[in-house]
């Protein structure tokens, strides 16, 4: 007797897309913004979560105590300090050591605003104000008075946070005009580094390429009000 084998024919399975779960899986997560987004996750993973917040997103508004070790500048950095008064005072034209000091941080509508309040004796103050943006490009740029601009590389080394500047230029109804690096104050370098308590030490150097070390300050800073 012969044997009937029987075949069962299976309908291939029609491709109905993803599941709720897989939709969930490949959703494309934003892209962070800000200081986040320019370092990448691993680089801003790499900073204290105090940092973090200091320069997070949405940027808050705070005002940070403290007082500068040190404010010092060469004969040159002096020269350009004094000529700096007259485009709104980009660098402080004065030195001293343990100098009181405010820095004002907010939102504005361009960026985070920087406002660095010194304190000098008699009664004396001066201020210094910038604007950290970030361009259409998506480079950061710190905005400083009269239309000059700072193109910034900005980095994370052992958790500490790092600005330099990359050139100067000043920029009038979107035109440009390069700054050349013997006319300019020279490489900016400001470097934000986290310590205990809710304190952390800012420090700036700039150096020209002809003259050296022209301008060097550091010291220490929290949040007004903080109890730690």
């Amino acid at each position: 007797m012969a044997t009937i084998e029987q075949v069962t024919h299976i309908a291939p399975r029609k491709d109905r897309g993803p599941t709720p779960t897989n939709r969930v899986a490949h959703r494309e997560l934003p892209r962070p913004s800000g200081i986040h987004g320019l370092l990448g996750d691993v680089a801003w993973r790499g900073l204290p979560p105090t940092v973090r917040t200091r320069f997070g997103e949405p940027v808050l508004k705070v005002d940070y105590v403290g007082e500068f070790d040190v404010v010092r500048a060469s004969t040159v950095g002096r020269v350009i300090a004094w000529l700096c008064q007259a485009i709104g005072t980009p660098v402080v034209p004065r030195t001293g050591q343990r100098v009181p000091a405010i820095i004002h941080v907010g939102p504005v509508d361009r960026g985070a605003s920087w406002l660095r309040e010194y304190r000098w004796p008699h009664g004396r103050t001066c201020q210094v104000r910038s604007t950290k943006v970030v361009g259409p490009d998506g480079s950061l740029i710190e905005e400083l008075p009269a239309g000059l601009r700072m193109p910034l590389a900005v980095y994370q080394r052992r958790g500490v946070l790092h600005f330099v500047s990359k050139g100067y230029y000043f920029e009038f109804a979107s035109i440009k005009i390069p700054l050349p690096s013997w006319l300019s104050p020279g490489t900016t370098h400001v470097e934000h580094a986290d310590e205990s308590q809710g304190w952390f030490r800012f420090t700036m150097t700039v150096t020209h390429p002809l003259f050296g070390e022209v301008f060097y300050q550091t010291g220490r800073f929290r949040a007004a009000g903080d109890p730690s």
